[in-house]
């Protein structure tokens, strides 16, 4: 497809979202790291995602059997910038693991059946999932969780603890990993279950984060019954399919950081918070070549390729050249600018919220692991 159709699909979205985007969903509180707003207009953001799905900007690439208007999946990533650039979220900021990870998840490799029942409602914003991997002693070193999943009859029965799980306490969903055979086995015995978020034995507590939001959250199960039609896959398979899961958010978590940190800088050289820009100038580059490789990574999906290595690689640099660049401009600022209902004060929070990106998704140092390993072919 030629450059000019893109351009013109661009031209589409902003058109549309001067027309439809409600003004008091516009700017700065979805972008921000803090998280609050979103409980407090929750449904007015689940209209606001219907609007957005039935304008034919969310779903794109998705196939049309279960929803979408399957279209070119480059179109997606240009709506989701467009978005991001406009100041209004991409839907419900609370169902984007929902479309950025698990629908992408399910086309792959769910059954015909969970396709039908679930992708649908994650397209019009019926249905908020969450994911749950990490645990507290699982959180890097994601194959030695302890969550078990055991067998009876026709379900499977899940005790343990996951946490830092986003919107958990509004999800209906959990996409979740757990154990399904021996613990030395690591990769090899995980299982993917769709786990029902009203099922009973399960507590949801939200985490207070330094940011001042709650966004995170810890789960609790205790004997939670899960029938056997809702697992993903197959038994026994589930670290293949996480794989795949977790290239799917690296990928899409990146844009939301560049284009922030982007409208940082722009913000910087407009309020003058620097006396000289060359204190930034380096991660002034780095950002442009995050942008540079979200857009290889683009390609490569265009091509119905699904990213590898290539999404580590831009975890890594777009969460670490974004935490130097807050780092920066806090550290030369006047500190009498760096307080609540300052214009600056985004960049305190904007430092605060970046230490947690270096961390979700897979830990920057695993990712350098991964890479070393499966890219530079080095020695574990």
């Amino acid at each position: 497809m030629n450059k000019d159709i893109y351009e013109e699909f661009r031209l589409k979205v902003r058109n549309c979202l001067q027309k439809i985007a409600p003004e008091d969903l516009r700017r700065a509180e979805f972008l921000s790291p803090v998280v609050g707003s979103v409980e407090e207009k929750l449904n007015e953001l689940k209209d606001w995602h219907r609007k957005v799905y039935e304008a034919g900007l969310i779903g794109i690439w998705w196939p049309k059997e279960y929803g979408g208007y399957e279209d070119d999946p480059v179109k997606e990533i240009i709506a989701y910038e467009e978005f991001i650039v406009f100041g209004v979220p991409y839907g419900n900021p609370a169902s984007i693991v929902g479309l950025t990870v698990v629908g992408p998840t399910l086309i792959v490799a769910g059954n015909e059946e969970q396709k039908k029942r679930y992708l649908k409602k994650i397209l019009t914003g019926e249905d908020i999932w969450c994911e749950g991997l990490s645990e507290p002693a699982a959180g890097s070193d994601l194959a030695n969780m302890q969550t078990v999943a055991i067998e009876k009859d026709d379900y499977f029965v899940i005790n343990g603890q996951k946490i830092w799980s986003s919107y958990a306490h509004l999800a209906n969903y959990m996409l979740l990993l757990a154990r399904t055979g021996n613990l030395q086995d690591r990769y090899r015995n995980l299982t993917l279950f769709i786990v029902d978020m009203k099922s009973p034995g399960i507590t949801v507590k939200p985490i207070k984060q330094i940011t001042g939001g709650s966004e995170f959250n810890t789960e609790y199960f205790d004997e939670v019954k899960v029938p056997k039609e809702n697992i993903v896959g197959n038994i026994n398979e589930g670290w293949k399919i996480v794989t795949t899961t977790l290239n799917f958010e690296r990928f899409f978590l990146m844009l939301p950081l560049i284009i922030t940190a982007e409208h940082t800088i722009k913000e910087i050289l407009k309020s003058k918070v620097l006396d000289n820009i060359e204190k930034i100038e380096e991660e002034i580059i780095e950002i442009i070549a995050s942008k540079l490789l979200y857009k290889r990574i683009s390609e490569l999906i265009r091509n119905k390729i699904i990213p590898g290595p290539e999404s580590a690689a831009i975890k890594i640099v777009t969460t670490e050249a974004s935490q130097r660049l807050y780092k920066k401009a806090v550290e030369n600022c006047d500190l009498s600018s760096l307080i609540e209902k300052n214009p600056n004060f985004a960049l305190l929070l904007g430092l605060l919220g970046s230490f947690g990106g270096t961390i979700g998704a897979g830990a920057n140092e695993i990712l350098r692991n991964l890479i070393g390993e499966h890219v530079l072919r080095l020695p574990k």
